[in-house]
């Protein structure tokens, strides 16, 4: 027989990244801040940024993973989307040229008790409707004023954030479109949508677009498919099958015995789990083979998941089995499991490998 291995692999296509940016260039004629915090995504932060540097800014959520990218690219913008916390965070900013989100009053206070020599560009987020992140609109001109009287802070530009750009009709939606048309009158250069709003239209044209998900080739609408855009998904997950069990009529698999076989069963184990990041849920997904559709029958192990291979003789022990890419996207996983995309791509473990094709 020949050998074969557990095959817990994420192929990664580069030439997608570079595609889907195009796409988006096209969709927005304003500047594109390419969002690759996360590990971009689950797709390898060093594996995806080579592949977009036509972006004009990128964006991270963390000092460190700013710091991981600064050693990846030296020339880029750099934005961190939560701002620096702490003096030590500051100095790496402005050490190595980081843009900062500023939403809070401890973070004025920090930019205006340094003794830095060089400045730094600073975002000045405000609260449309999130309410997660940013100052109250009431408080703009207040914030602004602050802003520009600090020694460190060289450029000021206005952010805000959509809540619901999937939605385009929500009252919260048309609320905040409103309130950036306010921002807008700050006199700023600003920055509101994210890849929800430019798939739905909602950007400014002369806007920097916060681009994430749609990257990846990764939809975030419910209505509209990666196809409808023309974009491409960048990972594909697989895992090989390495064991085949009859169950028979009666009989329980997995843990907990939540799935009792109706008939006898032929199933097949596959080496993936959510120790690679294969969510556990209360509602199975399926896995493609070929193009053929096969249930996930029991709850997701933690190295291991069970198949329902009944009527499919011919597939058997190292059969390559597509938990998610080209064949089968990722939104309807995420759609049958009750999730979203983000949580499936952004749980990619390190033992599942890489494997990068153009």
């Amino acid at each position: 027989m020949a050998q074969f291995n557990r095959g817990t692999q994420a192929v990664i296509k580069t030439g997608h990244i570079d595609h889907n940016l195009k796409q988006f260039r096209a969709l927005h004629p304003g500047k594109i801040i390419a969002v690759v915090k996360a590990d971009a995504y689950g797709h390898g932060l060093a594996f995806v940024v080579p592949y977009l540097s036509d972006c004009d800014a990128f964006a991270v959520a963390t000092i460190d993973e700013a710091l991981e990218l600064r050693a990846i690219n030296q020339n880029h913008r750099i934005i961190l989307l939560e701002g620096v916390f702490n003096a030590t965070e500051l100095d790496a900013a402005v050490a190595n040229q980081f843009d900062v989100v500023v939403h809070q009053p401890f973070q004025l206070e920090l930019l205006q008790q340094n003794n830095h020599q060089q400045a730094i560009d600073v975002w000045a987020k405000f609260d449309t409707g999130m309410n997660r992140l940013g100052f109250q609109p009431g408080l703009a001109e207040e914030v602004l004023s602050h802003l520009r009287s600090i020694n460190v802070v060289k450029n000021i530009r206005v952010m805000t954030h959509f809540a619901s750009s999937d939605d385009k009709t929500s009252p919260q939606t048309q609320h905040q479109l409103a309130m950036n048309h306010w921002a807008k009158s700050l006199g700023y250069e600003y920055s509101f949508s994210n890849t929800g709003g430019v798939l739905n239209g909602l950007s400014e044209p002369d806007e920097w677009a916060r681009v994430g998900i749609g990257l990846y080739g990764i939809s975030p609408l419910l209505d509209d498919t990666v196809q409808t855009f023309n974009l491409k998904p960048v990972m594909q997950l697989y895992a090989n099958i390495i064991a085949i069990k009859n169950v028979a009529k009666g009989e329980s698999i997995g843990y907990g015995a939540t799935y009792v076989a109706e008939s006898n069963m032929r199933i097949g184990i596959v080496g993936i789990g959510y120790a690679d990041g294969y969510p556990w849920t209360e509602r199975a997904s399926h896995v493609m083979i070929g193009d053929k559709k096969a249930a996930i029958v029991g709850r997701v192990s933690m190295d291991m998941l069970a198949i329902d291979l009944t009527g499919m003789e011919d597939m058997g022990v190292g059969q390559t089995v597509e938990l998610w890419g080209e064949n089968w996207p990722i939104e309807q996983v995420a759609a049958e499991m009750g999730l979203i995309p983000y949580t499936l791509s952004c749980g990619i473990t390190k033992r599942v490998k890489f494997d990068v094709y153009q």
